[in-house]
């Protein structure tokens, strides 16, 4: 638990003429993890001739679902857009490969052509719509100007062009010249104005039309093929666009026929040919000779000698297997904690995944880290409230998803610790005090009051930091003892086992916060002194010639104090929650308690005015993120006006709500953020070993099928 999974290192040396029953047991189990081979004058192995074929296939047949997931069926609701859906996955047995890729063939052979067809009638119906829409926006801005369209582009002795241009100056000078007719209308204000403009020369000034034009920034309007003035040519567009979405839906109809027919055998065969794929790139890591395939690799130790036994039934004898206990800094990690623990292996592996043999420290900090949550967030509405959006992503929203899963579960564990430590400091929506509407309800005397009693409170967080850091030391010096670097175990770890108690005698003792005899007070000095000679690293040069002699080791001191200091954080965090939610209970109270001097028509009206104003610049612009800002302050207005007192209590509520669920977010990311910076810097860095391999084996990927026949295969 402590420890990554016992991990076995394996080499195998597979007769050819059973290579592939061998690699699709594996494959299907699961079991391994493939490395090189790493045999000094062995050939690598290659990849069969048939690898091209089956990149081709598959490649063509994922371009077909890609085309039929046109027609998928979309999931509506907010939580159903925010929730990966459910994969679409059909039951599918295991074929031979001969068959699959008989089977690929006949179905793009008879499918494919269709389907692409399809699809470009698709592309071109949206293209076309697409383009019929963004000109429906020029002639929007021309229809104020009464001229046919059909004049537009070059003529026998006219050319007309019609666009927007940034700077009108340089036309106005053709115009004042009399080399061409300018007609145009200002749009925006001044230092943003753009010009809607229209130019129209004699053919032999095209090309000093062109120059000004692109002297003047312009970006021409692309109508060609329409004919009339803009108010009929806007008729027509709409009539064409109501035809293409006609065409649009039958292309569609057709999509989802299809979809319905062939998506799931394509969707098998996508699967098949992709996992016989990555069964033919793996090969150059193997080794070959004339006739045997040598393959290297790392299995759990706890199914070695079951999966030994099911690659000789499936070698039918035809394999040798040599394999020893793991060593070294290469072989891959596989984790081992208990199924509580494992969404926290995130965060080991968002730092580094640990070296194998090395500690994982997944069961150390899973629940410090909740401790530290509770601590820092600290009230136990803000609590709830974590742990409401941390069931839902657990259970609702992460059910086909890894990352939602992961997070809501370690949420929902969170909140449920801030909501302890919440009760027992005596916040719920802030401090239980007279500006907390709850304290007329709920009353009773917290067990420590961060806001009253903050030096209780940053003791405790520093006996807590002093007692993580020394858990931290006493597994650094495992480590050292494990592997013999007898010189780092007495420069990194004994010199503080010696200068931390020494120190805190000493310093306690001068500053009068606790008092020895003086007979512990001098072992203590002279513990001291024999802590800094451990830590400038002269008894490890001792040990170890090649050690070196820490000349800098003031400045390990220094930052052994910043880090104990650093876990003052969750002192200033746990103010921070409280400190901002009395303050969000202090406006409400002051609003409460605001006289109304003005009448409620005078004080109200504006409220009416501004929500009228504001679904008018809606039905403007087409902004429905207003709506709901100017539909709330029409509704507050007109309840003010019937009743000042009612508006103002609906206020209040709507700020309180939006208030602390914006200070529970606030402060859950701070407590997040720096629970997690306290076991990266101050903790980690006193013994982890990063930087291993994470344990990755050889296995079959299937994203759109489930195999109901394994055939004895655990799946």
């Amino acid at each position: 638990m402590l420890l990554p999974a016992p991990m076995v290192e394996v080499e195998a040396v597979v007769h050819d003429s059973v290579k592939y029953e061998v690699l699709q047991t594996m494959q299907r189990r699961g079991f391994l993890h493939i490395t090189s081979h790493g045999i000094e004058g062995l050939e690598n192995a290659r990849s069969s001739e048939e690898l091209s074929l089956i990149v081709d296939y598959e490649f063509r047949i994922g371009k077909l679902l890609e085309i039929l997931n046109i027609a998928k069926k979309k999931r509506n609701g907010m939580l159903a857009s925010l929730s990966t859906p459910p994969p679409e996955r059909y039951p599918a047995k295991y074929r031979k490969r001969e068959d699959i890729l008989k089977d690929a063939k006949e179905i793009l052979v008879s499918l494919e052509n269709k389907v692409l067809d399809m699809h470009s009638k698709w592309e071109h119906v949206n293209a076309e719509m697409e383009k019929i829409r963004a000109q429906m926006t020029y002639v929007e801005k021309l229809k104020n100007l009464p001229f046919d369209l059909n004049y537009l582009g070059e003529g026998m002795y006219v050319y007309v062009v019609a666009g927007i241009a940034k700077n009108i100056e340089p036309l106005l000078k053709l115009k004042s010249k009399g080399v061409a007719a300018v007609w145009y209308i200002t749009i925006g204000k001044k230092k943003t104005a753009e010009y809607m403009v229209i130019v129209a020369s004699h053919m032999k000034d095209k090309r000093d039309v062109e120059s000004a034009l692109r002297f003047s920034g312009f970006s021409e309007f692309e109508l060609h093929g329409w004919e009339g003035y803009p108010g009929d040519v806007l008729k027509k567009m709409k009539k064409r666009l109501k035809g293409l979405e006609g065409e649009k839906k039958e292309v569609y109809r057709a999509i989802s026929e299809m979809r319905s027919r062939y998506y799931g055998r394509l969707g098998i065969l996508k699967d098949e040919l992709y996992n016989e794929k990555i069964k033919e790139e793996i090969h150059p890591r193997f080794g070959k000779t004339a006739y045997t395939t040598v393959i290297h690799g790392f299995i759990p130790k706890k199914r070695f000698l079951e999966e030994k036994k099911i690659l000789e039934e499936a070698a039918g004898g035809l394999i040798y297997i040599k394999w020893r206990d793991a060593k070294g800094d290469d072989v891959p990690v596989q984790y081992s904690n208990p199924r509580i623990f494992r969404p926290f292996q995130a965060f080991v592996d968002m730092y580094s995944t640990p070296k194998y043999g090395h500690i994982d420290p997944t069961v150390i900090i899973a629940p410090i880290f909740v401790v530290y949550f509770g601590i820092t967030l600290g009230d136990a509405g803000y609590g709830a409230i974590m742990a409401i959006l941390g069931y839902v992503l657990w259970r609702v929203l992460g059910k086909y998803n890894w990352t939602n899963r992961t997070l809501g579960s370690i949420l929902f564990v969170s909140g449920l610790s801030a909501v302890a430590f919440g009760i027992i400091q005596g916040g719920i929506f802030g401090p239980l005090d007279s500006y907390n509407s709850l304290s007329k309800f709920i009353q009773y005397q917290p067990l420590l009051d961060p806001m009253k009693d903050a030096v209780t409170v940053l003791v405790i967080a520093l006996i807590i930091g002093i007692s993580q850091i020394s858990l931290g030391l006493i597994l650094g010096a495992y480590h050292h003892l494990k592997y013999k670097n007898y010189g780092d175990f007495l420069t990194s770890e004994v010199s503080w086992f010696l200068l931390l108690p020494s120190s805190a005698i000493v310093i306690g003792n001068a500053f009068g916060w606790w008092t020895f005899r003086s007979t512990t007070v001098t072992i203590s000095w002279i513990v001291l002194l024999l802590g800094l000679v451990f830590l400038m690293g002269i008894p490890s040069k001792l040990v170890d010639k090649h050690h070196a002699v820490n000349a800098m080791f003031f400045f390990d001191i220094t930052g052994m104090v910043g880090d104990w200091l650093s876990y003052s954080r969750l002192l200033a965090l746990d103010l921070a929650t409280s400190g901002i939610a009395l303050t969000i209970n202090l406006f409400a109270g002051i609003m409460s308690s605001m006289i109304v001097g003005a009448g409620s028509m005078v004080c109200c009206l504006p409220l009416i005015i501004i929500g009228l104003a504001l679904f008018g610049l809606v039905l403007k612009t087409r902004d429905r993120k207003k709506i709901g800002v100017a539909a709330f302050l029409l509704v507050l207005g007109v309840i003010g006006i019937i009743n000042i007192q009612a508006a103002l209590w609906l206020f209040i509520a709507i700020f309180l709500i939006v208030a602390h669920i914006g200070n529970a977010m606030l402060q859950s990311l701070g407590s997040l953020v720096h629970s997690l910076r306290l076991q990266y810097v101050e903790f980690f860095s006193k013994f982890y070993e990063g930087d291993g391999v994470k344990f990755e084996p050889f296995r079959e990927i299937r994203r759109y099928s489930k195999v109901i026949d394994t055939g004895g295969v655990k799946k």
